[in-house]
């Protein structure tokens, strides 16, 4: 079978890159080389999500041997970065599949003139990979020197604003009721099972959760023993005093750890 794949990422993308101008560039280099295309497949989803549905599909069909030729309009409509895009090229190379990109002047099957073309392409991407990872590298070393989190994901109860700055938000005070509860519960003769159980059935009758789920064991766990709470940061097992407001203070944090 042989197949054109078209992509956007949203409906409102327009132009030269719009699913009807992607399809109608396919058609007309189908016709023009005499190749029959049999179906094409369409998708609106993302680049940099590998796992979108019609690409999934598009990859299970070339596994099982169904697609003989895959036409794009261009190699970024396989991949938001270049390198994703060449693996894939190399995945349909395996599996005896060949890729055409309208744009790029890629054929894999013009007796190894795409081949030069797409090393050099994979040196720039492999480069831009290298590149991209050593900037973000050092930028985490600058933000780790201002006691700044060097890392995106945040802690339960804490947003990131625009300009950057780290403030809870409406989920801190499950975090403070967590900490407090857990630490009157301390002074009762209960066992941890029994103390996490009635923790939950807590948490439960105030209608708290866990970014819209219902709490675990291991949500509980996470929480009363996360030192961000109490202000401090880590990374490459460093620690140190962030620049953002606490929930609790380190007598809290430091009173509940000895129940774990």
């Amino acid at each position: 079978m042989n197949l054109g794949y078209i992509r956007i990422s949203t409906q409102k993308q327009k132009d030269n890159t719009s699913l009807e101008n992607q399809e109608s560039k396919i058609r007309d280099y189908c016709s023009l080389h005499d190749i029959h295309l049999d179906n094409v497949f369409h998708e609106i989803d993302s680049g940099g999500n590998d796992d979108r549905i019609v690409f999934s599909k598009m990859k299970e069909l070339i596994d099982c041997g169904h697609i003989s030729t895959i036409i794009i309009f261009k190699l970024d409509r396989l991949s938001r970065s270049m390198l994703g895009g060449l693996q894939f090229i190399d995945f349909c190379k395996k599996n005896n599949v060949r890729v055409i990109s309208i744009s790029d002047n890629i054929d894999t099957n013009d007796g190894g003139k795409s081949e030069l073309l797409l090393n050099i392409l994979l040196s720039i991407a492999t480069e831009e990979k290298r590149m991209i990872k050593e900037r973000c590298g050092y930028g985490r070393e600058i933000k780790w020197k201002n006691r700044e989190l060097p890392y995106g994901k945040l802690s339960f109860g804490y947003k990131r604003n625009k300009n950057g700055t780290i403030t809870p938000n409406s989920d801190s005070k499950i975090v403070q009721y967590i900490f407090r509860k857990w630490n009157q519960l301390l002074k009762r003769n209960m066992t941890k099972t029994k103390r996490t159980q009635y923790m939950l059935k807590c948490l439960n009758k105030l209608g708290y959760t866990y970014y819209g789920n219902p709490f675990k064991g291991h949500h509980l766990k996470q929480i009363l023993q996360n030192k961000f709470y109490c202000g401090i940061i880590t990374w490459k097992n460093e620690e140190q005093k962030g620049r953002y407001d606490t929930l609790i203070s380190n007598r809290l944090y430091n009173q509940i750890q000895k129940s774990f």
